[in-house]
């Protein structure tokens, strides 16, 4: 699809730039392998549900990012038809990161992970573990994402992950209580 759109920009059809992210956490996400499964279970001081390995480097995309970048490259003409890798916060393992929500949580971190096997009978009865499963190639080795042309061209916006991770504990804090 992304070609597609690439071509299409080429030959005149549209005008587009196309932005990607790592996997998505922050205020309303839900679906993600860094949303309800981590976050419900955390804010309430049980075990939170990663996906795959804990201790490999693993890129996330704060969501406000992501939405600021794509701000960006539609503005931006030298961002037209190009493929660009929006900006986020330095890679750190899922342990790492987890613990980092606890902590701001102020709950001792607790943590479990599914393997990809774990994953295939989760499936069945899961919907998002289901679509995991062909993502696990993610969580079996590290996933790190460079940002780094993005960065070049129009600068390093990525919300710290202390910060994001504030945020993100604070809505699902208060979606629980609602």
């Amino acid at each position: 699809m992304a070609q597609a759109v690439i071509e299409a920009h080429h030959s005149g059809k549209v005008r587009a730039a196309i932005a990607r992210g790592a996997d998505f956490y922050g205020p309303g996400v839900l679906g993600s392998t860094l949303g309800e499964r981590v976050f419900a279970p955390l804010v309430k001081g049980k075990t939170a549900q990663a996906t795959g390995s804990l201790d490999l480097p693993h890129t996330y995309t704060f969501i406000d990012d992501f939405g600021k970048a794509m701000v960006i490259l539609g503005e931006r003409e030298e961002a037209l038809g190009d493929i660009w890798h929006v900006p986020n916060p330095p890679t750190m393992t899922q342990r790492q990161l987890i613990t980092l929500a606890f902590n701001i949580a102020g709950t001792p971190p607790r943590m479990s992970s599914m393997g990809r096997l774990m994953m295939r009978i989760g499936g069945m009865f899961i919907p998002e573990a289901r679509e995991t499963v062909e993502m696990m190639y993610e969580f079996e080795k590290p996933f790190v994402v460079d940002h780094s042309k993005f960065e070049r061209v129009f600068g390093n916006h990525a919300t710290p992950h202390e910060n994001g991770l504030r945020q993100t504990v604070k809505w699902y804090k208060k979606h629980l209580t609602n």
